[in-house]
């Protein structure tokens, strides 16, 4: 039995780490141009670029990406996926508001549904 809850955390660990390294994927496209020449790094060098609804939100600054994080939860077999910041839980479903949806999070999983069935198909046949 030990030796099964052992496979399943492994196939966990190994699935939220494709679903995460995707969703962080989705998260990188530039969104804002950067000068890089000498004195001028990190100043704007044009308006920002933003994201059209459906789309995955644009990298501004990173702080989105870099908040992205998984845990496995090895007692009840449980793979979490996410980010502890509002913003990208607003951007992910949309608001009241009106901002539309930019799925980030569903668009991953939903990406790598067949990598994780194949991480499966392997962890059986072992």
């Amino acid at each position: 039995m030990e030796y099964a809850r052992g496979r399943a955390v492994q196939f966990l660990t190994r699935a939220a780490i494709e679903v995460d390294r995707r969703a962080k994927e989705l998260l990188s496209v530039p969104g804002t141009a950067v000068a890089i020449g000498r004195g001028q790094k990190g100043k704007r060098v044009q308006d920002v670029v933003k994201s059209k609804p459906g789309e995955p939100p644009r990298k501004q600054t990173g702080e989105g990406r870099a908040s992205v994080t998984y845990e496995v939860d090895e007692k009840a077999l449980i793979a979490r996926i996410g980010s502890h910041l509002k913003k990208m839980k607003a951007l992910e479903l949309g608001t009241k508001k009106g901002l539309k949806p930019r799925p980030w999070l569903r668009r991953a999983l939903f990406e790598m549904k067949a990598k994780v069935s194949d991480l499966l198909s392997q962890i059986k046949d072992k």
